[in-house]
């Protein structure tokens, strides 16, 4: 596993071969293990194949902004994996007599923490895992202000919210690098917080 975690990397150049049958299936599968606070079911998954990855491009990215898009080989990714939460599934959860004491149950400003994030990010990176253990690249990125017409359009109920979208496919050629890899990644040492006692 920590040999995957090192090799994975994000991709943005994709062959339009198609994945298998059951290969993204197998991907959201994956993510049904990662860790949900309460065994809350609060996370959903769009599947996008074939015409469908078309029909998402034309929603977020019309074809006269396609000539300025820094990355046309993502346009080629043949599947699309979003990821959506619904935090009224976490109130419901922890409303229940075992959770009750949390008191967390009464409404989101409750959480100081709001988990249906972090497991929606859990669930992003066992995909991802997942699709390295398998051959492919993947590339998660946001929806950010196009979230309202990918609801509208793939019939995504009111109450769920995006974590992001998962590109997967057959990396192609050189990966030409966005620019925050020139970033520097800091050590472990620098990483680690040590109580003043130590």
């Amino acid at each position: 596993m920590l040999n995957l975690m090192k090799a994975r990397r994000m991709v943005r150049n994709f062959e339009s071969q198609p994945l298998d049958d059951g290969v993204a299936v197998d991907l959201i599968d994956a993510a049904r293990f990662a860790p949900r606070a309460g065994n809350a079911e609060g996370i959903r998954y769009l599947l996008l194949e074939n015409r469908e990855v078309s029909d998402y491009w034309e929603t977020t990215l019309k074809s006269d902004d396609r000539n300025n898009f820094p990355w046309p080989g993502l346009l080629k990714a043949p599947t699309l994996i979003l990821i959506w939460v619904n935090p009224n599934e976490y109130l419901n959860r922890y409303s229940e007599t075992d959770k009750l004491k949390t008191r967390l149950g009464g409404n989101e400003e409750a959480w100081s923490t709001p988990y249906w994030w972090v497991d929606g990010g859990m669930a992003a990176m066992s995909i991802l895992l997942a699709a390295e253990s398998k051959g492919l690249g993947s590339l998660f990125f946001g929806l950010f202000e196009h979230e309202p017409n990918v609801k509208l359009k793939f019939n995504i109920p009111e109450e769920f919210k995006a974590i992001g979208v998962i590109a997967v496919g057959y990396a192609s050629g050189v990966q030409r690098k966005s620019k925050s890899t020139a970033r520097n990644r800091l050590t472990t040492k620098e990483l680690i917080f040590k109580s003043n006692d130590a």
